[in-house]
């Protein structure tokens, strides 16, 4: 269990954390909470909950695999509750996202988006985004495991070319 309880210390001091250098004028923060708010990217919390857990379970049921089962609803209920506190209570997100729209969008950038994202075709797209993105993910990962044996054959043959052998 010492394994363990190293394993998740280095994860958590691992992580990379975000600074936030740059100030941005408080009349867009209004307008890019707003933004965060149409398009349900403030639900980002319950997401990164989920993909921290699972990562977090892959790496522990990789690296001890007979692992105690109770460490697995232990991670959940606590990351979990860490992320809703927060994520929550800090709007955090709102913050982290602050300088990244601001470093890509001006005042009258956001505020189309959001008379955009307002209207019946704005609602439908925030609506089958997910959808869209989840299939375009997949039909990605198909094409490049398409071209495995291509590129596997390619490097083949110019390691035969070279002389390269593997035993």
């Amino acid at each position: 269990m010492n394994y363990l309880k190293s394993l998740i210390i280095f994860i958590f001091l691992g992580s990379p954390l975000i600074a936030i250098s740059q100030e941005v004028a408080e009349e867009k923060k209004v307008l890019i909470d707003e933004l965060l708010i149409l398009t349900g990217a403030v639900d980002f919390g319950q997401l990164f909950s989920e993909i921290y857990i699972s990562e977090m379970s892959n790496i522990i049921s990789r690296a001890q695999p007979d692992t105690d089962p109770k460490v697995f609803v232990i991670l959940e209920e606590e990351v979990s509750t860490v992320i809703k506190k927060e994520v929550g209570d800090k709007q955090v997100f709102n913050e982290l996202s602050y300088p990244i729209y601001d470093k890509y969008l001006s005042m009258d950038d956001i505020a189309e988006l959001i008379a955009f994202y307002k209207t019946d075709l704005g609602k439908k797209t925030i609506a089958v985004m997910p959808a869209i993105s989840q299939e375009a993910t997949i039909a990605g990962q198909e094409w490049g495991k398409s071209l495995g044996p291509i590129i596997q054959q390619r490097i083949m043959t110019r390691f035969e070319e070279e002389g390269i052998e593997f035993n």
